[in-house]
């Protein structure tokens, strides 16, 4: 595991237990023009270690963007700073500091565990979101047909799950309705390890067509099986216009009618808008209610949402607190104007996630901190109050169960 990923851990744990803790960010990255840089580092670790390490928590970390971190516990902030200046000679000299991502002229922050580790949160994820990494060749004609005969003639029900959406608003959270979706991963791994599957546009959505009419078939036989009130499937919008996906409804049992939503992805609306109207009509025609999948934030500046949708799913980023104040109240607006009761926020995997969904008014939440919660029967209203903010809420949380792992059903009845 890197140091960006052992870091992300740690810190989670941190916040779990915050009593003494405290966090340093170093901009070591700052100096990396230097040609002793690396051995500068070893030099900066091995100092961290011998000083402020005194306990199991504590930790130091060199991010792949050049950056340090180091976490420790029962030390004094006298003997941190002294260790922090020794860093700043060490690195920089008699160099003065320029403005840091906290917006502070200094070579390194300091972090109260026991306070606000947001900021640092997100600083950090910016930087591991931007840190090179090795990139695939998209897929040829080859893979193509590796990955087709995977679909076709392998039993890929292993390769479906499910995951909920909760409708988190009144006293008691339900399920709202269940999301199926294939683990492209994991057919890329099964057919063409070595290669993206996403790589070739062209080939990808051909795939995708493919897929949809073996997830089809698999749901088509077992859904009756199901306790749950209703499901969604991710989609091509031409494949919900296809003989098939009429096929397929006609074998859904009376009993869920207007309970099969089709998710259609943000990109697959846009390159397909022309055929919004039949998309429409077919929706209709057959008691399928639409949902848009895939939004961020940012695309409410330019993507008009189809009040023809029954949901509108939008991904929380943690970048999303950090948005120009002008850019989120526009994104805001969008979400008014749709209406917050048909918006479902996914990607739900942290307590600031649920406080923005509390904010903006938004019932229907789906992620793994989500899913900890139901299952450990934690309220996700518990503990927090209503905020008049929006960006960057942060409420007394509530905890989730450690021990309760992240759900990763497969198709099999739930």
């Amino acid at each position: 595991m890197s140091d960006d990923q052992e870091l992300l851990k740690a810190i989670a744990q941190v916040r779990r237990s915050p009593y003494g803790k405290r966090v340093v960010h170093v901009f070591t990255s700052w100096a990396k023009g230097d040609p002793k840089h690396p051995e500068k580092l070893a030099k900066g670790r091995d100092l961290v270690s011998r000083n402020l390490f005194n306990i199991p928590d504590s930790g130091c970390f060199v991010l792949s963007s050049g950056d340090m971190v180091f976490i420790c516990a029962q030390v004094s902030a006298a003997v941190i700073q002294t260790v922090c200046s020794r860093l700043e000679t060490l690195f920089f000299g008699d160099e003065p500091p320029r403005v840091n991502s906290y917006g502070e002229a200094k070579y390194f922050k300091v972090f109260d565990a026991g306070r606000d580790l947001a900021k640092l949160i997100t600083s950090v994820k910016a930087l591991v979101s931007v840190a090179p990494v090795a990139t695939r060749p998209a897929i040829g004609l080859k893979e193509f047909e590796a990955i087709v005969r995977v679909v076709r003639d392998s039993d890929i029900r292993a390769m479906i799950f499910n995951q909920p959406v909760y409708r988190w608003a009144g006293k008691k959270p339900g399920i709202e309705y269940l999301e199926f979706f294939a683990s492209l991963d994991q057919i890329r791994q099964a057919a063409c390890p070595e290669h993206d599957i996403a790589g070739n546009p062209a080939l990808f959505h051909l795939i995708k067509a493919e897929l949809d009419l073996r997830l089809m078939r698999i749901i088509g036989r077992e859904v009756g099986e199901y306790r749950h009130k209703a499901f969604s499937i991710n989609l091509l919008g031409t494949s919900l216009l296809s003989k098939e996906f009429e096929t397929f409804m006609d074998g859904i049992p009376a009993r869920l009618s207007g309970k099969i939503f089709a998710e259609i992805d943000r990109g697959d609306f846009l390159q397909h808008s022309g055929d919004l109207d039949a998309l429409t009509r077919r929706s209709a025609d057959l008691n399928v209610p639409l949902c848009v999948d895939g939004l961020s934030l940012s695309d409410l500046r330019v993507f008009r949402l189809p009040t023809v949708a029954e949901f509108a799913k939008i991904k929380w980023s943690e970048q999303i607190t950090t948005l120009p104040r002008r850019d989120l109240e526009v994104a805001i607006r969008a979400i008014k104007e749709f209406g917050p009761e048909k918006v479902v926020l996914t990607r739900c995997d942290s307590e600031r996630s649920l406080d923005f969904a509390q904010a903006m008014g938004i019932p229907f939440v789906q992620g793994y901190l989500a899913d900890k919660m139901f299952r450990a029967g934690i309220n996700f209203n518990e503990g927090r109050g209503q905020d008049e903010g929006v960006a960057g809420a942060v409420n007394p949380p509530c905890r989730p169960n450690p021990a309760i792992p992240a759900p990763r059903a497969s198709v099999c009845p739930a």
